[in-house]
């Protein structure tokens, strides 16, 4: 299984909230692979996938940011119509449950990336495994 750690940092839903976030990122050198950002009324949660998730979560909690680590899938499929659909499909046929997703640039113009959360991280990756849909590590996302 090819897990995947996304840092979530949780927000106040007010202006400025995320970028003095980024700014320590930005600070510290640290490169973001992929992001999120979803709201509610109250609070904002930024999902990131970064170059270096530990040095990542320690500057965000020495900043008092309430952060959480959560493992994740990503893939990569063809930049074709239908790649998705088909992704859905081979989870779904498992009775795989989709949480959120989110895409991200990879290194080809031929493909895309996306992170996926699911209900179960291993049923997943079996069904991708069995889908021949190419899961990535953390190494590959780190390197692109």
């Amino acid at each position: 299984m090819s897990n995947v750690r996304q840092i979530s940092v949780f927000v106040d839903n007010m202006p400025n909230q995320a970028a003095g976030v980024m700014r320590i990122i930005k600070e510290k050198g640290i490169n973001l692979r992929a992001l999120s950002l979803a709201d509610t009324a109250d609070f904002g949660i930024i999902r990131l996938i970064a170059n270096d998730t530990e040095k990542t979560v320690d500057i965000l909690r020495a900043a008092s940011y309430a952060v959480n680590v959560t493992e994740v899938l990503a893939i990569s499929i063809p930049d074709t119509p239908g790649q998705l659909s088909r992704v859905l499909d081979v989870l779904g046929q498992d009775n795989v449950n989709v949480e959120y997703m989110y895409s991200f640039l990879g290194t080809s113009d031929r493909a895309v990336s996306f992170v996926i959360r699911v209900d179960d991280n291993a049923q997943a990756s079996e069904a991708l495994n069995r889908g021949g849909i190419i899961q990535l590590t953390e190494n590959d996302i780190a390197e692109m």
